[in-house]
């Protein structure tokens, strides 16, 4: 070394092993990050939730019936879209502009669908927030809906409405 260089910078040597341990932290610590499609189906899960709430809210203080459509279809996109009783879809509290929503799309990219069981095209409430079937009947039996991938569930209980 000459006397009054000063040297600055990292060795060859030096610069691969820091590579190597950032490849060792990588490997280890990548599978513990969370699951990005399971945090945005949670996420989903509760804004459909809110919405399922909203429409029966809707029902309970206006004093008429309000619904929750389902498109399960591939195509187009499945999704869903809160409506009044002649099937027009309602504004959407949060951002205006409709209350529809379109799977695998925007914020909703990689969720893929919404199993339903039993198998309705909507859920209508009436002014006293009590869940209908499509056919016009009270629910006999819990709907249970299943958000893919990540395999979260919502359930609406007969007679209360309760979603939960």
């Amino acid at each position: 070394m000459v006397a009054g260089v000063n040297q600055k910078g990292f060795t060859l040597i030096e610069l691969v092993m820091i590579l190597v341990l950032i490849g060792i932290l990588a490997v280890f610590v990548a599978p513990r990050l969370p699951n990005i499609t399971a945090s945005h189906a949670i996420s989903f899960s509760d804004k459909l939730r809110a919405d399922i709430r909203y429409a029966q809210n809707l029902a309970m203080t206006r004093n008429a019936r309000y619904r929750i459509y389902f498109n399960s279809a591939p195509s187009p996109n499945p999704g869903y879209a809160v409506t009044d009783s002649t099937a027009a879809i309602v504004q959407d509290p949060a951002g205006g502009g409709n209350l529809s929503v379109t799977l695998n799309a925007g914020d909703y990219t990689g969720i893929t669908g919404i199993a339903m069981a039993p198998l309705y095209t909507f859920i209508e409430f009436d002014s006293l927030g009590r869940p209908y079937d499509n056919a016009g009947s009270l629910l006999a039996a819990a709907v249970i809906l299943t958000i893919s991938p990540g395999a979260v569930t919502i359930s609406i209980t007969p007679q209360t409405g309760a979603v939960n």
